[in-house]
């Protein structure tokens, strides 16, 4: 006895597979065609759209804080690269504005040292101040003015401000100025207001001077012009040495304690004048 190749027929058989292609694809054109002409479908699309979205900008969540944080991360490196440039301009820009400050006031200095020549009436050699010697003890420094250029030992030393000092050495090409406040640096002044005479010696630590032997009963005063006096033959009368800074009175016996300030100091100006004197000598 051979089996029955057909299906009970208590059992009811599906369609095939290729009706069931055929079916939906019929029924697809004619949703479409019928979607198309009377929109019917469009009110159902929105709600499924609506119900469906926060799914999707769920789905999309990962890839949003991806993009956020690989654009922040970007900012902050662009911003950290822009502070960079930022920095670096304004070094820059400082450093040009304080090299542009001190050309003018070397500019500045240059014209009132070029306007006093004519008025001094007395031969004299320009000069630019290199750098300042490196001994404690003295105070002293080196101008690009030597004997191939006519300088010698004893030449007064001044700016637009007044006087620097005197130049103690001569070498070929340079040459070394003694400070107003060196120790070892003395000059005749006077003081137009007081009416009265003395003599100045560098401090040596510090930019400042003392007065010798001034008068007891001297009305000195802070403030108080010291002019050179012109009697030691080297410095010319009523150049500006400096200034009164300090004064304490004279007790018996003895004369008063007064300090002063160069008017003129090195390293704010740096053009200076070497007086051509006749009569002037070594004070090496």
């Amino acid at each position: 006895m051979s089996l029955s190749q057909n299906p009970p027929p208590l059992f009811k058989q599906e369609n095939s597979a290729k009706v069931k292609i055929a079916s939906a694809i019929i029924s697809s054109i004619l949703l479409i065609t019928v979607d198309s002409k009377f929109n019917y479908l469009f009110d159902l699309r929105s709600a499924l759209t609506y119900l469906l979205n926060p799914f999707v900008e769920l789905l999309l969540l990962p890839r949003d804080i991806a993009f956020n944080a690989a654009s922040h991360l970007t900012n902050i490196s662009e911003l950290n690269k822009k502070i960079e440039i930022l920095e670096d301009t304004q070094r820059l820009n400082g450093e040009t504005l304080v090299k542009l400050e001190q050309l003018e006031k070397e500019n500045i200095n240059l014209r009132k040292l070029l306007s006093l020549k004519p008025r001094l009436k007395i031969p004299s050699i320009n000069a630019t101040v290199r750098y300042e010697l490196p001994d404690a003890y003295s105070r002293k420094v080196v101008v690009d003015k030597g004997s191939n250029h006519g300088v010698k030992a004893g030449f007064p030393v001044m700016s637009a401000e007044g006087i620097i000092g005197q130049v103690s050495k001569v070498h070929f090409l340079t040459c070394e100025i003694t400070l107003i406040s060196d120790a070892n640096l003395s000059i005749p002044v006077v003081l137009p207001r007081a009416k009265i005479k003395a003599i100045t010696r560098g401090k040596g630590d510090t930019e400042q001077f003392k007065l010798q032997y001034a008068d007891i009963s001297a009305n000195l005063q802070i403030g108080d012009e010291v002019l050179t006096s012109g009697l030691d033959g080297i410095y010319p009368s009523g150049l500006l040495v400096g200034y009164i800074h300090e004064v304490t009175p004279a007790i018996p016996g003895q004369f008063p304690v007064v300090s002063g300030k160069p008017s003129a100091i090195i390293g704010i100006q740096h053009n200076v004048l070497l007086l051509q004197l006749m009569n002037t000598q070594n004070d090496s």
